[in-house]
């Protein structure tokens, strides 16, 4: 990740916007980030973390803390950030929660935290990838960077008082880090399932443990020894169980064999007698049978001359339907014959009532003329209607438009004497407006003085406090420099009399050259020695002490600085409020609220003034429009007068032209209505008789015809059956029938005779086949007795309920023995699991138990790779370790095992060359822990960007620290720098050394104000 814009806003000590270009400092920079203690420069720094991250570099304030005091209310506290990874460029934007103006209105609101990621492609806007969401944001920067924000203070920026972190880290929180740097988590997933695979055995084979011993319960043994044995005891009883069952088996099927013999020859006797009785009741029925077959013969014969009698009887009927047809036309005759002269008088009476219709017709002609009047009348009454409410709404008109004349001329008056009341009232407004500019000013001045007292007060607390710290902080360091002296002195003396010791006479002295020595130095038998060592933590702690109580000063500073330019704020401010700085700002605010409102009393006042002057002006104008209305509405009204009076007299006219009675339109309709009526009836009834009196002489005519036709057909019917019945009684007379009713009584019908015939033949046909039966059923019985059954089922149940029992015997035996030939394959088909799953385990458990360092010295896969991976950052950071310690330490890997169960594999160690030894990190003073882990940062960065897949670690910030370094230290530390710079890193160094000052020409230089701080880019 390389930093390409930095923009801050209203963030931290920024109280405006200030915009950091990377790009101007080159395109892989070493820079120095430099200003005063508290002008921002690990604000800088706190901007990028809270941008990629949403928290500071050294957590120790929240987001919504880093709001710039300064800053003005409606200014939003936001950090913009513009990097690049690899190939591809982004943009974070953050706001952090903050209160703020309401956008509407008066008052405070609070704006939520919210972020926005894209990712820039070349547009204008590039893509949205978060619109809104704070942690969605975090999680996409965690994801695409490949760390959370622990592991970026650790491995990307060295903060302020924390560069040991990852120095002084144990196993467990180096393993985290690097397996997120180098991608290892499959290493990880190797150990987990290797772990899950065996514990999936071990608990198989726990489960066939609890197997067995329900398959043994299956069989309600303990011991598969106690299955062998039942199972060789079973196999002798089967033998014979299986015997016993067969033979009796064998005997049972004899006796069902008996039994269903005699039960064939006892149903054969049976059928014998059934047979005989069937024969016996069958010959019975012959006397019947003759009976039936002689109705058939004479049925027959009947059926011979059956259709001469048909032909009689046919024309028989047709002459007697014909006769009584003959007997209806005579009577409709008659009929006809009355109906036609009852027609003929109906019809002379209608002519005669018909001849009124002549003085009908005339007297509805004059009606109709009346009708017409009418029509005029009514058109005319109605014209005179009109114009009676035309000439009312005339009046009232006029009446309406004269009331609202009054009414305006009245609200005319009442408008004037009230605007002649508000332009007395508004003489003072233009005074008040200016006095309340003047008071709001006043109030705006005693309020920033107020939170200016305010502060003072917060100040004055914090600078007791500060000096109290500073005073700490100064006694601390002139006991640590006292120390420190002291324990050098003591170090130098020892050293003196460590070199005195080898002082020889007559041989020049290493310190001062000469020969002689009259007071060679004596070794301090009052002090303990003092080791280089001590001195070096003595020093250190001076310097400690040092820096400690310069910061303190530092704050203090700061602070008196501030309430300085309080004080001068509040001069400045009473000076200008006056007699007004000794009142409340409650009472300055109610002076202002009271001409506020007397000044919007009188704007409202104004406001009304105008309105007022504008309605009169429109009643002006309305009352010069009604003048001319009220004038056309006079001569509307005389017009409409005159109409109303010619067309009243016209119709009193026209009414003196019609009868009184008939000048009602109803009561002349209904005299036309009933005039047409009686026309329309007499005409009416006149047609109908002489229809009438035409259809009665036609029914006449036709009746008579009809008669006379049916006469003729009675005559030759007649003759016809006169034949018939000659031939049928020779017929009857030449049969063998005595009668038509012996006759009669033989016939049958076509089924009656089938039937007859088929039951005759039926009964000889069956009669047959019985005597057939029973002659073959005797032949076959024949020296056969009739068998016991009840002898032959006792027997066949004494064997049925023998085999039962033998079988029951033998079934218990198979099932018993098949249950335990099923439990001893499954106990065996168990056992081969078991042995499988061993097995298994004896490979899966120790591969897990080496994989997850359960073993040896406890070193897990993930921690074994990535201890290889260590030694390569450690040869790289020892590189530069050597370099930045002038020769004297090296990194290196830990193999011991660490004591108990804790996690080990990664520890770290340094290689001190001046005393051949190996010691923990730990002991490293400031200044060496420094460069240690300076030189750890950067060998890891190079390991991590060398591997592929790695994560890409561009970019290095280093937080104070240099402080701490001698000036040969120093060099060394910024010419390792400068080397990696080579390599294609960006390098940020923030410290307040003079001496990186002068050495680094590209800087950003934070310039501290009273107002806050901004930041200035120094390119060469």
């Amino acid at each position: 990740m390389k930093p390409v814009k930095l923009s801050i806003q209203a963030f931290g000590p920024f109280a405006g916007v200030e915009s950091i270009d990377f790009t101007a400092l080159g395109s892989n920079p070493l820079f120095l980030i430099n200003g005063p203690t508290g002008a921002g420069k690990t604000s800088i720094l706190d901007a990028i973390c809270f941008a990629l991250y949403n928290q500071t570099t050294g957590n120790e304030r929240e987001p919504a803390q880093m709001r710039c005091d300064y800053a003005e209310a409606g200014l939003l506290t936001e950090v913009i950030l513009d990097f690049n990874l690899g190939e591809n460029s982004y943009r974070i934007r953050r706001i952090p929660t903050q209160e703020r103006p309401r956008l509407r209105g008066e008052g405070i609101t609070t704006q939520l935290a919210e972020a926005q990621f894209w990712q820039l492609d070349g547009s204008s806007e590039g893509r949205l990838i978060v619109a809104k969401s704070v942690s969605d944001a975090s999680s996409e920067i965690r994801q695409l960077l490949g760390l959370d924000v622990e592991q970026f203070r650790q491995v990307m920026v060295l903060p302020q008082g924390k560069f040991r972190e990852l120095l002084m880290a144990d196993s467990r929180e180096r393993e985290k880090i690097f397996a997120q740097l180098f991608q290892t988590q499959i290493y990880k997933r190797i150990e987990d399932d290797l772990k899950a695979n065996a514990s999936e055995i071990k608990r198989s084979v726990e489960d066939h443990q609890t197997g067995v011993k329900s398959i043994l319960q299956l069989a309600e043994v303990n011991t598969e020894e106690q299955i062998r044995q039942e199972l060789e005891s079973l196999s002798t009883e089967l033998v014979v169980a299986l015997e016993n069952k067969e033979q009796a088996q064998n005997q049972q099927a004899l006796a069902v064999t008996n039994k269903e013999q005699a039960i064939t020859l006892y149903e054969r006797f049976n059928n014998l007698v059934k047979k005989e009785s069937e024969l016996v009741k069958k010959q019975e029925l012959k006397e019947t049978v003759d009976c039936s077959q002689k109705s058939l013969d004479k049925a027959i014969k009947a059926e011979k001359i059956r259709h001469i009698y048909d032909y009689q009887r046919t024309q028989f009927l047709a002459l007697k339907a014909l006769n009584q047809q003959l007997d209806k036309s005579v009577k409709s005759v008659k009929q006809a014959a009355k109906d036609k002269e009852s027609a003929d008088g109906v019809f002379e009476n209608a002519s005669e009532a018909y001849k009124a219709v002549d003085g009908y017709k005339k007297q509805k002609t004059e009606l109709q003329q009346y009708e017409i009047r009418i029509i005029e009348l009514l058109t005319v009454k109605s014209e005179r209607d009109k114009c009676e409410s035309v000439l009312n709404e005339s009046n009232e008109l006029l009446a309406e438009k004269k009331y609202k004349q009054k009414i305006l001329l009245n609200e005319q008056k009442i408008k004037e004497n009230k605007l002649s009341e508000i332009a007395s009232e508004l003489e003072p407004l233009a005074e008040k407006q200016v006095l309340l500019e003047k008071q709001r000013q006043q109030v705006e001045q005693r309020n920033n003085l107020e939170k200016i007292i305010i502060r003072q007060l917060r100040l004055e607390q914090k600078k007791a406090e500060q000096r109290e710290v500073f005073e700490t902080r100064e006694s601390e360091f002139k006991a640590a420099e006292t120390q420190a002296n002291k324990t050098e002195l003591i170090w130098h003396m020892g050293q003196a009399a460590l070199l005195a010791t080898e002082l020889k006479e007559n041989e020049p002295c290493p310190v001062c050259g000469s020969k002689k020595h009259p007071h060679p130095a004596n070794m301090d038998t009052q002090n303990t020695p003092v080791t280089k060592q001590q001195v070096e933590d003595a020093r250190n702690k001076e310097n400690s002490a040092r820096n400690r109580m310069q910061k303190s000063k530092d704050d203090l500073n700061h602070t008196l600085s501030e309430a300085e330019n309080s004080q001068i704020e509040v001069n400045r401010l009473e000076k200008q409020l006056d007699d007004l700085a000794k009142q409340s700002l409650d009472e300055v605010t109610k002076l202002f609220s009271a001409t506020s409102n007397e000044v919007a009393y009188l704007l409202n006042k104004k406001s009304e003034h105008k309105e007022i002057s504008e309605r009169i002006n429109d009643i002006k104008k309305l009352l010069l429009e009604m003048s001319e209305t009220l004038s056309v509405l006079e001569k509307q009204k005389s017009i409409d007068n005159d109409k109303f009076i010619s067309v009243k007299a016209s119709a009193e006219h026209l009414e003196k032209q019609i009868p009184e009675k008939y000048r009602e339109p109803q009561y002349l309709s209904n005299a036309l209505s009933e005039l047409e009526e009686n026309i329309e009836s007499l005409a009416n009834a006149q047609i109908n008789a002489q229809s009438q009196r035409a259809e009665k002489r036609s029914a006449l005519d036709t009746a008579a015809a009809n008669s006379k036709s049916l006469k003729t057909q009675v005559s030759a019917k007649n003759k016809e059956y006169k034949k018939a019945e000659s031939e049928w009684n020779k017929a009857l007379s030449e049969s063998a029938f005595d009668d038509l009713g012996v006759f009669n009584q033989a016939l049958l019908a076509d089924e009656e005779m089938q039937g007859l015939k088929e039951k005759i033949e039926n009964y000889h046909s069956e009669l047959k086949t019985l005597e057939g039966g029973v002659a073959q059923l005797k032949s076959d019985l024949k020296g056969k007795t009739l068998p016991d059954l009840e002898s032959a089922e006792q027997q066949l149940i004494e064997k049925t309920a023998l085999f039962k029992a033998v079988d029951e015997i033998w079934r218990k035996h198979e099932e018993r023995n098949n249950l335990l030939l099923s439990v001893q394959k499954k106990l065996t088909i168990a056992h081969d699991k078991n042995a499988a799953l061993e097995a298994q385990y004896a490979v899966f458990g120790t591969l897990s138990d080496v994989a997850n360092g359960k073993t040896g010295n406890k070193v897990s896969l993930q921690r074994f790779v990535l201890s290889v991976l260590l030694d390569d950052v450690l040869i790289q950071a020892s590189q530069r370790l050597v370099l930045m310690s002038k020769g004297r330490y090296q990194l290196a890997r830990n193999n011991d095992r660490v004591k108990g169960n804790k996690a080990s594999g990664l520890e770290l160690e340094v290689e001190d060359a001046y005393y051949a030894t190996t010691r923990s990190v730990a002991t490293l003073s400031g200044g060496e822990s420094f460069i240690a882990a300076l030189a750890l940062a950067l060998g890891l960065s190079d390991v991590v960007q060398a591997y592929a897949g790695g994560i890409k670690l561009d970019t290095l910030f280093i937080d104070e620290g240099f402080g701490s370094l001698d000036q040969e230290s120093l060099d060394l530390a910024i010419h390792t720098l400068i080397d990696l710079q080579a390599t294609g890193r960006t390098i940020g160094i923030i410290s307040h050394v003079s001496e990186l000052k002068e050495q680094m020409s590209l800087r950003l230089d934070v310039i501290a104000s009273k107002t806050g701080s901004r930041v200035k880019t120094v390119a060469g």
